[in-house]
């Protein structure tokens, strides 16, 4: 504990307006079990991160620390500077973060623009009485919110599938809808859950021009957890690998992949 509180200040001193996300030392313990040990590092603004690791290495227990269906016992993580530590998660949207998930959450029966406006709905000023009233103004906004979702529907080539159901669409097809809920609440930062799993060597090439894209037309900042390696390495502006709940490697793609721990940690062996 005592390295934890003394490495705080370092990490304070580095933050700045290109910082989006500061993660400071982190720590979240399971009983005994110790999932995340201390982990630290900034997301750029406008960048995408990618964070790896073998299975059990913490990965999906810090997006759900980021989600806040986690609690961190130690450590603290600032979003543009304030920390989201005592913010609801049904609050984190509002932030401007947006994630997806690694098993897929959509609404299996309905449409893909219903799912698509569930997202929106997330910036809506609506309630239940106004919604139950059909007030004027709650038309006009599901307008727009509607709107919006018709623009992210033909921007991720979805239109041929926007009145189908999502639960009987192919794997693929159904990882864009996701994709595109989560862009519908307009975030500045996205955190990715594997969003390669399950995809064929296509498909995930096609995955890493669209995330290049999005964030080069929507200026969005990309957390991403994937174990696809070539995904990883081919978008990612920083790399931070952990293992057993520890970061073991931080750089450029090209100097993760050198880095010995990470090449420990993966194959076993720094050979």
């Amino acid at each position: 504990m005592t390295d934890a509180m003394t490495s705080t200040p370092a990490v304070a001193e580095t933050a700045s307006a290109d910082v989006m996300l500061e993660v400071r030392d982190v720590a979240v313990r399971f009983g005994g079990i110790v999932a995340l040990d201390g982990v630290s590092f900034n997301v750029p603004r406008g960048a995408i991160l990618g964070l790896i690791g073998p299975n059990g290495a913490g990965k999906t227990t810090l997006f759900n620390c980021l989600s806040r269906l986690y609690i961190p016992n130690a450590g603290d993580i600032l979003f543009e500077g304030q920390s989201i530590l005592s913010t609801a998660p049904h609050k984190i949207a509002d932030l401007g973060i947006g994630r997806t998930f690694q098993n897929l959450a959509l609404f299996s029966t309905m449409p893909v623009l219903d799912n698509i406006m569930v997202g929106c709905h997330s910036r809506s000023r609506s309630d239940f009485l106004s919604n139950a009233f059909r007030l004027p103004w709650v038309r006009r906004e599901e307008a727009v919110l509607q709107d919006i979702a018709w623009e992210l529907i033909d921007y991720l080539d979805l239109g041929d599938v926007a009145h189908t159901p999502a639960g009987g669409l192919p794997f693929g097809v159904q990882k864009r809808v996701e994709l595109a809920r989560a862009l519908a609440s307009e975030p500045k930062l996205m955190l990715l859950d594997e969003p390669a799993g399950g995809l064929n060597h296509d498909e995930v090439e096609d995955l890493a021009d669209l995330l290049l894209q999005i964030g080069k037309d929507r200026d969005i900042t990309v957390l991403l957890v994937e174990h696809h390696m070539s995904l990883v390495m081919a978008v990612s502006d920083v790399v931070v690998a952990i293992d057993f709940g520890r970061k073991i490697g931080e750089g450029t793609p090209a100097e993760v992949q050198q880095n010995p721990e990470v090449i420990r940690a993966y194959l076993g062996t720094s050979d």
